[in-house]
């Protein structure tokens, strides 16, 4: 019998649109934070870097609370954290200040990211679980494309401090909805072997490592994306916003819809289908991404980076479901929980300040050091596709 409640996939796909816009409107918003504390780019770098730590950290403390008192308390933890802190930045006077808010969201939204995953593999069958994922990250994907929309049109007319009003402001009322979210009140508990049998298991260590890799290109991509295109390829503010609308609309949210029926579909003939659609979709995008760095003509330029834009988005669908399938339902939101925090650590975390300190050190173009995303992407899909061959040898948990 299903929990009674709010239906798990819609409101949790609505949750993680304003996750991503909370987290993501500050990436528009980095040339008047950074004319208001005159930070250098590494500086500035660092104000993603300690939320994506922050984050991690936090998803890694959740993952095991999840598993043992049910997703439904963590989850509503999580937002009414990560909302409050929102509207504490923008109460911030000082860069240490507003360091510490963007710090603490991360605190909220690594509580609420391993349940929302955990809890949304438990609720649908394994032939639909891919697909189900694809619609819950399309959140994502819209999230973080209208935070960085919303930050570079509105922080020159409101200020950035009052774009942080209009961000946080519906996450407060999303905590109650939180609160009757159709979810188990504990998740099912059987007798398996302990928890590190499957953590350090070749497979799992494979796909954090793949995940790990890709996370640290898309998080480059996502923080310098607004100096690529406004800054170094001088497209006017108002296109470039229209443009980032597009790609995140269209191929953000049509990649992740692609990657979940994709991995569903090939998993259904093969075991380890949805690794399989991440890796070929991230040695597809790489050479595109590449190429599209280099070119000096708009025209080419955007198109290219829109095709990148929908082959890397593939990766969301599927992810999650990748890591559900490498160990037993007992712990499901420890294993969401150590990729989480891996992922976020060593990929996220130090991606845009590392692409900043290679500007500022060794002088390039932000084009040039984004090339290093590239690298990153290819060498996630050679490693998710060794895992997808050595998921066919391998039992299936559910």
């Amino acid at each position: 019998m299903r929990p009674r409640g709010v239906p798990a996939l819609p409101l949790l796909t609505l949750i993680n649109f304003f996750n991503y816009l909370d987290r993501q409107v500050v990436y528009g918003m980095t040339p008047h934070i950074q004319t208001t504390f005159s930070l250098s780019y590494e500086r500035l770098g660092s104000l993603a870097s300690a939320n994506l730590f922050v984050f991690a950290v936090s998803s890694l403390l959740s993952g095991p609370i999840a598993d043992r008192v049910g997703p439904r308390k963590v989850i509503f933890t999580g937002i009414l954290i990560w909302s409050a802190a929102t509207i504490g930045s923008a109460l911030s006077t000082s860069f240490p200040m507003l360091l510490f808010f963007r710090g603490l969201v991360g605190v909220g939204e690594g509580a609420y990211g391993p349940s929302a995953n955990t809890l949304l593999c438990a609720d649908a069958p394994p032939e639909k679980r891919g697909r189900a994922l694809g619609i819950y990250n399309i959140g994502m994907a819209l999230g973080g494309t209208s935070g960085l929309v919303l930050g570079t049109i509105l922080a020159p007319v409101v200020g950035w401090r009052g774009v942080f009003w209009i961000a946080g402001g519906p996450s407060v009322l999303l905590t109650l909805l939180a609160a009757f979210i159709a979810a188990p009140a504990r998740l099912r508990r059987e007798k398996t072997l302990p928890a590190r049998s499957f953590l350090l298991s070749t497979p799992y260590i494979l796909a954090v490592l793949g995940g790990v890799t890709a996370t640290f290109g898309a998080s480059a991509l996502i923080f310098w994306i607004r100096t690529l295109i406004i800054e170094q390829r001088h497209v006017g503010t108002t296109f470039a916003s229209i443009y980032m609308a597009f790609v995140g609309l269209f191929c953000g949210a049509g990649g992740v819809i692609v990657g979940g029926y994709m991995g569903d579909t090939l998993n259904r003939r093969n075991r380890g289908g949805h690794a399989l659609t991440i890796g070929i979709s991230m040695l597809l995008a790489a050479p595109v991404g590449a190429v599209a760095l280099t070119v000096t003509k708009i025209p080419l330029f955007l198109s290219l980076t829109a095709v990148s834009a929908f082959l890397l988005s593939v990766y969301n669908g599927p992810a999650a479901a990748v890591i559900d399938e490498l160990g037993p339902p007992r712990y499901a939101a420890t294993l969401q929980a150590v990729s989480m925090f891996s992922l976020h650590v060593f990929g996220n975390t130090p991606a845009p300040w590392a692409i900043g300190r290679i500007m500022d050190k060794l002088h390039v173009p932000v084009s040039t050091a984004l090339q290093v995303a590239m690298v990153a992407f290819a060498m996630s899909g050679v490693l998710f596709l060794v895992l997808a061959r050595k998921q066919r040898h391998l039992p299936s948990y559910h």
